[in-house]
């Protein structure tokens, strides 16, 4: 795996105002910590750390530049804390120093390859639920994505856990998750239209009836008055 340059600096002083003017100037607080070396306040470049996360490479190992003689200065990222209001404004972040042949547990990205025969050919849905999987392994092996194939999922199969191969990796994940799936479409039904068109049928009885029936009270009305007139006419 690619290992990233990230700019970075010990942190000259602590507390929310040295932080908030920190962050203004474009550095993030971060902490630096590990086995056999020191724990350390830094600071690490706002603009570059943006960056390899916009570049999906978040699960990199990363080279603070920190390095002295004994013992370099790669780590993975081992927490963010993002403002709770704006989450793409990070308040801070852990880094944990890692050796190459020190065993690390970390979350990897999925990508999804290949079009399924069941969406091609059978009209069916493809559904990816899981974006990232629980990785063990030595720092040296983690994989920048982990690639799965759905090419040839037919609807009603599925890719879990337990079908991924991937050399020197142990997955954390439970072996029955579902990592991809095709199944049916679904139908889509139209009850409301329907009852729509029956309320319109029945206005159109409603209707027709109250029209009858206004043309009825008419020829009553109109009967009545030539009943009358005739009897005028005989007085």
């Amino acid at each position: 795996m690619e290992i990233i340059k990230l700019k970075s600096r010990p942190r000259s002083g602590r507390g929310k105002s040295y932080n908030r003017k920190a962050r203004q100037q474009g550095w993030i607080p971060a902490n630096y910590y590990g086995r056999n070396i020191d724990a350390q306040n830094i600071e690490v470049n706002c603009k570059e750390f943006g960056a390899i996360l916009r570049a999906g490479k978040g699960t990199h190992l990363i080279d603070l530049g920190l390095s002295d003689a004994e013992v370099d200065s790669v780590a993975i990222i081992k927490e963010i804390q993002r403002d709770v209001l704006l989450p793409g404004h990070i308040e801070h972040i852990d880094f944990q120093h890692t050796a190459m042949n020190e065993e690390v547990t970390v979350e990897c990205p999925i990508e999804i390859v290949g079009h399924p025969v069941g969406v091609l050919e059978e009209e069916g849905v493809l559904n990816h639920p899981v974006q990232r999987l629980t990785i063990h392994c030595q720092a040296r092996y983690i994989p920048e994505k982990i690639t799965v194939d759905v090419s040839g999922l037919h609807i009603g199969e599925s890719i879990h856990v337990k079908d991924l191969a991937v050399e020197n990796v142990t997955f954390r994940n439970s072996p029955d998750e579902v990592i991809a799936s095709v199944t049916h479409a679904a139908k889509i039904e139209e009850p409301v239209v329907e009852a729509a068109e029956e309320g319109a049928e029945g206005e159109a009885v409603e209707g027709e009836a109250a029209g009858e029936g206004a043309a009825a009270a008419e020829g009553d009305k109109a009967e009545g008055e030539k009943k009358e007139k005739g009897g005028e006419e005989g007085a």
